[in-house]
């Protein structure tokens, strides 16, 4: 495994522990200050032991990247920027109709906030896919 799939197997955990957050903002209405401090140094050190792992050179000569993984980073990425478009369009269009042209209804910041986080996260999770779902694919007889 490549820095680059190791980078996606990374973004696929950064976007679960995101999504995460919304959970340990329910244990905060819940539960005392030591389990929250628990979680948030567990979640902590999930979000920093992957970087350390990533970023050691096992071998000086070993070449981090080359053209194939240029490439793939270039067409996840492409892929990724479609599905946040897609979803923010769809967002506002749900909003457009929900809320009707002339309304006086206003979307307020917590749900403004809450769309980009989770276009975020999805924006993350798509591009780490992207990339795995590229490296999954080989041609005949190619080997990794």
């Amino acid at each position: 495994m490549n820095k680059t799939q190791q980078g996606a197997c990374y973004g696929i955990l950064l976007s679960l522990l995101l999504a995460g957050i919304v959970v340990f903002d329910l244990i905060d209405t819940i539960v005392g200050w030591p389990v929250k401090l628990l979680v948030g140094v567990v979640w902590g050190g999930l979000l920093l032991v992957p970087i350390y792992l990533i970023n050691r050179k096992k071998d000086p000569r070993e070449v981090d990247m080359d053209e194939r993984d240029k490439r793939i980073i270039k067409r996840a990425l492409l892929a990724s920027f479609v599905l946040l478009a897609g979803m923010l369009g769809v967002a506002f269009v749900v909003a457009l109709f929900g809320l009707g042209i002339q309304s006086t209804l206003s979307v307020t910041m917590d749900e403004l906030s809450a769309v980009i986080y989770f276009a975020l996260i999805a924006f993350i999770l798509a591009l780490s896919l992207a990339v795995l779902f590229q490296y999954g694919r080989r041609a005949k007889g190619e080997k990794s």
